[in-house]
């Protein structure tokens, strides 16, 4: 028998009775089957008495009989009610007191379980009304022109020129620390690498590009990059170990070793085949392809920003009641040692968070019928393979690579928790208001970094609570 016993809106006490009729049979069976199977010393197996076994063995069957029956009594009442139970059920601190006589158990056995679930509730914030802005970038053709400068650099010809030095060179400086106007006698030396680029105008920048190989100078080595740390100043540009604390002055006279260049590659067929492979045999081409890649790039990370929207809207919209007395209880029981009071009222505000984002996510799932498939997982697996190799492969060595990849459990689950978010992402964003806002780059990345930051300063908030709720 089970009754049920409300005590607010997300809370429950079940009380689970057993009666002896229940217990009796069930008991009988494993004292006989302990008997006929384990070995008793003294005995030849199966051949203790009866009475041995019982007065051995017997409270310990009695006490698991017991448990088993109660249980799956409780756990068949809770999938039956159809309540979404959170955590799991707890005994409560004050229960009858019983004996376990094998011989003559008591007429009935009563156990009360605390229960906290989720209170059935309506999701509110799906529809037309709710507006959204999309962030996407307003300078694409800024950022293909970048990424095809880039692309001649890299396929460019590289050379070591010794007649003169232009902006964009290299030039390594073989350094020796002076002490005046003197290179000082068992000074520093190491070899400097200088990007001029880089650089910022000033005496130094402009001394350079006047200059050759071979040639010599005196400089402030600190005017070679702005390094705000001195750690970094002395690793980088001294190029010191970091266990070295010499004190190393900051003016150097130096050779000029080796001027590196790379000049832009010709824009023709060559170019095109060996940057893109085919499909490009022009300049409009090119760019066109870049800008693909581009807009893919961004286009994750603006869905990205905008699923954080949508989470953020539908958590001011949405506070599903929790059993939060059951919830603390129920954390503290089942981490005893790792979780104290303290801390589990300091991060449970940012659990809770947690845990109403999970029970909207569900209730998505359930409104919309989303579900993760099989095929779903593995079309997601082909398409990583075919972006990996970036070749046209034969479909048996596709799907061998594929089954390989999907053995490994924790990949796996990441994977199908991805799938599901884009799903809700797609199923949030059929029913709400979304228009596009595009900015420069610089500042669609200066918004990523702090939501970014935001994201994770609140995951850290509740982290040792989530891990331990999902133990």
């Amino acid at each position: 028998m089970v009754v049920r016993q409300d005590i607010d809106n997300t809370s429950a006490l079940v009380t689970v009775t057993v009666t002896r009729d229940e217990i009796k049979p069930k008991l009988d069976s494993e004292l006989k089957r302990y008997r006929q199977r384990a070995p008793i010393k003294g005995f030849r197996q199966g051949q203790a008495p009866m009475d041995f076994v019982k007065k051995l063995y017997g409270p310990s069957i009695f006490g698991d009989v017991l448990n088993e029956l109660l249980s799956s009594r409780l756990y068949d009442y809770l999938r039956d009610s159809k309540l979404d139970v959170l955590g799991q059920p707890l005994p409560v601190a004050d229960q009858q007191q019983y004996s376990f006589k094998v011989s003559n158990p008591d007429p009935e056995y009563t156990v009360k379980y605390e229960v906290g679930f989720v209170a059935p509730f309506e999701i509110k914030g799906l529809d037309k009304s709710e507006s959204f802005e999309r962030i996407t970038v307003s300078n694409l053709d800024e950022l293909a022109a970048d990424d095809l400068n880039y692309a001649r650099k890299r396929m460019g010809k590289r050379s070591n020129p010794e007649n003169d030095i232009q902006e964009n060179d290299i030039v390594r400086i073989a350094a020796r620390e002076l002490d005046g106007d003197a290179v000082k006698d068992g000074g520093w030396e190491t070899t400097m690498t200088v990007h001029l680029k880089s650089m910022t105008e000033g005496p130094l920048k402009t001394q350079l590009l006047s200059l050759k190989k071979g040639d010599t100078l005196r400089f402030n080595a600190r005017d070679i990059e702005n390094q705000e740390k001195e750690e970094s100043y002395r690793k980088y540009i001294l190029n010191l170990p970091d266990e070295d604390d010499r004190t190393v002055g900051d003016h150097f006279e130096g050779t000029i070793e080796e001027v590196s260049r790379v000049e832009d590659a010709e824009l023709n067929e060559e170019f095109y085949q060996g940057y893109f492979g085919g499909g490009v045999s022009n300049e409009g081409e090119a760019v066109e392809q870049l800008k693909k890649g581009i807009l893919q790039f961004y286009d994750v990370r603006s869905n990205a920003l905008l699923m954080r929207s949508f989470q953020e809207r539908l958590m001011q919209l949405n506070q599903p009641e929790l059993p939060d007395t059951f919830l603390k209880r129920w954390l503290k029981l089942t981490n005893e040692g790792k979780l104290d009071e303290a801390q589990i009222e300091r991060e449970y505000p940012a659990f809770a968070d947690n845990l109403r984002w999970t029970m909207l996510r569900d209730k998505i799932k359930e409104i919309f019928n989303l579900e993760v498939t099989d095929e779903d997982l593995y079309q997601e697996y082909t398409k990583r393979v075919r972006n990996y190799f970036q070749a046209d492969l034969p479909e048996n060595v596709i799907a061998s690579t594929v089954q390989s990849l999907m053995k490994n459990d924790k990949d796996l689950e990441s994977t199908r928790r991805d799938i599901e978010t884009d799903k809700i992402f797609e199923a949030i964003r059929a029913q709400v208001s979304v228009s596009d806002r595009a900015v420069p780059s610089d500042e669609f990345h200066k918004i990523l970094d702090e939501v970014t930051k935001k994201a994770d300063t609140e995951q850290l908030k509740g982290a040792a609570l989530n891990a331990a709720a999902s133990e």
